[in-house]
């Protein structure tokens, strides 16, 4: 069902639909025009028919005298198309069934007048039928009425109605088919962009959106995306290769350094001045080491790597495993976490990422708040799905600093005091993202609370 209502939600079947709603707003208006024309043009032959007729008789009545138009009549009236009357003065109808209606005066009528049709004219199972006749009045005072029945023009008109009716609705029938058509032509194209487009965010950088034969707006643009891609595949490849060369050139002297200086801590008899200057130089390695280890890492989740690890897997139960792990070194140095795990958070994910990411976070919560403050680990759902939230009531971040904290070496100015690198946030802002998770910082009041969710849209869509 929702794939039917996407054919009619697309930019092409909108344009369609405006295209043959105007093309068909303007063919009704063109039939109104020509319904006028045509219909102005049945009634004046109508009533040239009728004004014909009415001379003739006027004719018969000049050259042969009224007793022979009463007979003419009486003959026509039998069995002629029209109806006919001859009234005398004293409105005594003469020959034919039509009487001319009176006006306000109580005389009757002349010229053009609108009457019901005749009792004897009637139809045994209908209404009487309206008639548009002629009155004239002739030399010896009496009146001839001669009249047609409305409905022959009215039965034309009809039959031009409903023509216009069909043919209205036949341009609206082949304007939602051409839409209809247009739209799926239109979404297939789009489909294959955003396959292409997801398997790039997978890290697939050699995938390259489809190309039509034809050279329309849809395929320049592919082209250009194409282009794009590949010069975005050949930077990360050279990111790469620097990220090799940095890995050999850096981290092997660094470590052969750290190896020298455990070296000359071995034999113990050092002074202790020294010993602990040579404990601080080796830790201050051992932190450039792990901090050049987390940015090596960032970099390959962010280019997509270790998507093959992939499992069905539940985020509720990682969780768990994360705040049993750290809970006994959070006691002791006097805080507390609360685990709420009672909501599924099914996913497919590498599990071992994904305990570094929740790990991460817990970390964070522990690193950035004082003894005695409670960190809370839950899961949740609302109408947009599962969420993970990990929050506490320490200091918290300024809220012109909370689309800031998962950035690179970004460290808030209520988190000076405390030990790291900056990288821990940003580690999860990359996991988050290789497994297509949303997340956002947000004021706890009081404390800090980051909430992962499944993306559906922007980032700040998880708050």
């Amino acid at each position: 069902m929702a794939s039917r209502t996407r054919l009619f939600r697309t930019a092409s079947f909108r344009l369609v639909a405006i295209y043959g709603l105007s093309f068909t707003v303007a063919s009704a208006l063109l039939g109104a025009g020509v319904y006028r024309s045509v219909d102005a043009e049945v009634a004046r032959e109508f009533d040239d028919r009728i004004g014909e007729e009415s001379d003739a008789l006027q004719g018969l009545y000049a050259t042969q005298g009224g007793e022979r138009l009463a007979q003419v009549l009486a003959a026509r009236a039998a069995g002629g198309v029209f109806a006919y009357g001859l009234q005398a003065r004293d409105g005594r109808l003469i020959a034919g069934v039509a009487r001319p209606p009176s006006g306000k005066d109580g005389k009757p009528s002349l010229g053009w007048v609108e009457m019901p049709e005749a009792e004897a004219d009637e139809a045994p199972e209908g209404a009487p039928e309206m008639l548009r006749a002629l009155v004239t009045r002739l030399a010896d005072g009496t009146y001839l009425v001669v009249g047609d029945e409305q409905r022959r023009t009215m039965g034309a008109m009809r039959a031009i109605l409903v023509a216009f009716g069909w043919a209205i609705a036949g341009i609206l029938a082949l304007a939602l088919a051409g839409g209809i058509w247009t739209s799926a032509q239109f979404l297939r194209r789009i489909d294959a962009m955003h396959g292409a487009a997801r398997a790039l965010m997978a890290g697939d950088w050699s995938r390259r959106i489809p190309v039509d034969a034809t050279s329309d707006d849809l395929s320049q643009l592919a082209r250009a995306f194409n282009r794009l891609f590949e010069r975005i595949e050949k930077l990360l490849l050279a990111n790469k290769h620097v990220s090799a060369d940095i890995a050999h050139d850096l981290r092997k002297p660094l470590a052969h350094t750290l190896r020298r200086l455990e070296a000359l801590r071995a034999p113990g008899d050092l002074k202790p001045e020294i010993e602990t200057e040579l404990e601080g130089a080796a830790a201050d390695i051992e932190g450039v080491l792990a901090t050049f280890d987390a940015l090596l890492r960032i970099g390959q989740l962010q280019a997509g790597a270790r998507r093959a690890a992939f499992r069905s897997i539940d985020l509720r139960d990682i969780a768990q495993e994360a705040a049993a792990a750290f809970r006994p070194s959070a006691e002791d140095d006097g805080r507390v976490i609360v685990e709420q795990l009672t909501t599924p958070f099914p996913l497919q994910g590498d599990r071992d990422l994904l305990m570094q990411m929740i790990a991460n976070l817990i970390d964070n919560a522990l690193r950035h708040t004082p003894p005695g403050a409670s960190i809370c680990v839950r899961t949740e759902a609302d109408a947009r799905g599962p969420r993970l939230v990990v929050c506490d009531n320490g200091f918290g971040v300024a809220e012109t600093e909370l689309n800031l904290i998962f950035d690179r070496f970004y460290r808030s100015e209520a988190a000076a005091f405390a030990s790291g690198n900056g990288l821990g946030l940003a580690l999860v802002a990359a996991i988050a993202e290789m497994h297509d998770l949303a997340y956002a910082a947000s004021d706890n009041r009081p404390g800090l609370k980051i909430t992962i969710v499944p993306n559906v849209g922007e980032r700040d869509g998880a708050a």
